[in-house]
């Protein structure tokens, strides 16, 4: 609660959680997609709402990344395919009565290559009370779910040497670039940052050059290298979540869950 006065305002949802159902939906893989395609919807459920355009009324992007991220996740529970199962749609500053009645609106999505699925909303809160979302915990260990899009290239000196920061990264590296986003978005520093190879999907791991990296519509600074990398991250102290960075990062790219313990 946000106390005004002598009267308790009840604070602004900012996370809203859909089922995503359908004939075939699409997998994981396909999260940009389906994303971009959800975007372009609330976008003009809400009359072109800066909340969903990510941009002020001159069209200038919006700074402090206070704005919407779309999220497609996939229900370890319904894993047979790999399908999408759930869209989460995200926004710090929150959700105020033009953007909740376009959410409230939103029931079906259509687009190229027989793309069809409705969707049904879940819940509209604070990420507090979606506990149970991999993609909204609180933790210190996170692992890559989407693949982390690199917006710099790695640095060299004209000898042809890696160029380093005080820590021993390259400088540009994926690594480099993931910790100074992280940092950015208000995280503390990593304290450990590993590489892994993919995502499990349908019980087999899925490499990240599987899945699609570019977008469809829009404008926007492209991925340095369009190469997709994924990382098993873990903070000093516990962070909640969600976690996402990199190019594409509020199209559902560059996302990370809450590593499960075995």
């Amino acid at each position: 609660m946000k106390i005004e006065g002598s009267e308790a305002v009840p604070e602004r949802p900012s996370v809203a959680r859909f089922y995503v159902c359908g004939s075939q939906p699409p997998r994981l893989t396909s999260a940009l997609f389906l994303a971009e395609r959800i975007h372009l919807a609330l976008v003009d459920l809400s009359d072109g709402s800066s909340i969903f355009t990510g941009c002020d009324s001159s069209r200038k992007p919006l700074q402090g990344h206070g704005h919407a991220y779309i999220f497609c996740e996939c229900d370890p529970g319904r894993d047979e395919r790999g399908e999408i199962t759930n869209a989460t749609v995200y926004a710090r500053l929150g959700f105020g009565p033009r953007e909740r009645a376009a959410l409230e609106s939103l029931s079906r999505i259509w687009g190229p290559g027989d793309l069809e699925v409705e969707l049904g909303l879940q819940k509209l809160g604070r990420p507090e009370d979606f506990r149970g979302c991999a993609l909204l915990g609180k933790s210190r260990s996170w692992v890559s779910r989407t693949p982390f899009l690199s917006t710099r290239h790695p640095k060299r000196t004209r000898a042809g040497a890696a160029k380093l920061d005080a820590s021993g990264l390259q400088i540009g590296s994926p690594e480099h670039d993931l910790l100074r986003l992280l940092g950015e978005a208000g995280f503390p520093r990593p304290v450990q940052v590993e590489r892994v190879r993919g995502t499990m999907l349908g019980g087999q791991e899925v490499p990240w050059h599987a899945f699609l990296r570019h977008r469809e519509r829009g404008e926007g600074r492209p991925a340095a290298d369009g190469a997709g990398y994924g990382f098993r991250i873990e903070f000093p102290e516990a962070v909640s979540g969600p976690v996402a960075a990199g190019w594409g990062a509020h199209f559902g790219m560059g996302g990370f869950e809450v590593v499960v313990p075995k």
